[in-house]
């Protein structure tokens, strides 16, 4: 599921030109669109090179399928929640229950994201190529999730009682699930994540050695 690459650039990764890169934003964006809108299996390379104003060539020279240009998408998204995680300073200096809740909450939050990746999550399950691409590119962002976490944990003292990414795991499990709860039945904002993830995290946490908080 790769980019095609010719034979001078199986072995080498060059950097994208400016104009390529614009090329594959627009495409991006013009696919979260269509997507969103009328569904991953509904959407059609056409539709999404007639948003994004291009043509069917300079979808392929960019991306070999819809799967591909997901995936893409999907790790454009990761890398803006990183960014976000990266540039978090939790406020609760006290509490390392309420700073891992602003930590699981900074993961952004949109209607039409949460629409496509809940319908390739469907299509990752039936088809395996698709499922493995979606896999990695899950868990290259739970990795990430996982060292900014550990870095809080440690700065209140605490140890892991269990895995890091076993409770990784379980946190997403329930920011997504909360995520679909608000928007299934029009709640508003969710909440569970603030109200559950401090429970979680007392379960699976204790003292460690003693050590000063750094501030």
């Amino acid at each position: 599921m790769g980019q095609r690459l010719d034979s001078d650039e199986a072995s080498v990764t060059r950097p994208l030109s400016r104009k390529r890169r614009q090329t594959q934003a627009r495409l991006l964006d013009a696919a979260l669109d269509a997507f969103a809108e009328r569904g991953f299996y509904g959407t059609s390379v056409e539709d999404v090179c007639e948003r994004a104003g291009f043509s069917r060539g300079a979808f392929y020279s960019n991306f070999s399928s819809k799967e591909e240009l997901f995936v893409a998408l999907y790790d454009r998204q990761a890398d803006r929640v990183l960014e976000t995680l990266t540039d978090l300073a939790p406020s609760a200096g006290d509490s390392l229950e309420t700073a891992l809740a602003e930590l699981v909450e900074a993961i952004p939050q949109d209607r039409r994201w949460y629409l496509v990746n809940t319908e390739f999550a469907l299509h990752a399950v039936r088809d395996p190529a698709a499922g493995e691409a979606y896999a990695a590119a899950r868990a290259r962002v739970r990795a990430s999730f996982a060292a900014r976490f550990a870095e809080v944990v440690e700065r209140f003292g605490r140890e892991l009682t269990v895995p890091l990414e076993v409770l990784i795991r379980w946190l997403f499990a329930v920011h997504d699930g909360g995520v679909a709860q608000s928007y299934v039945e029009r709640s508003g904002p969710d909440d569970i994540t603030r109200r559950v993830v401090p429970l979680l995290v007392n379960a699976v946490t204790r003292m460690g050695a003693e050590r000063p908080v750094r501030r």
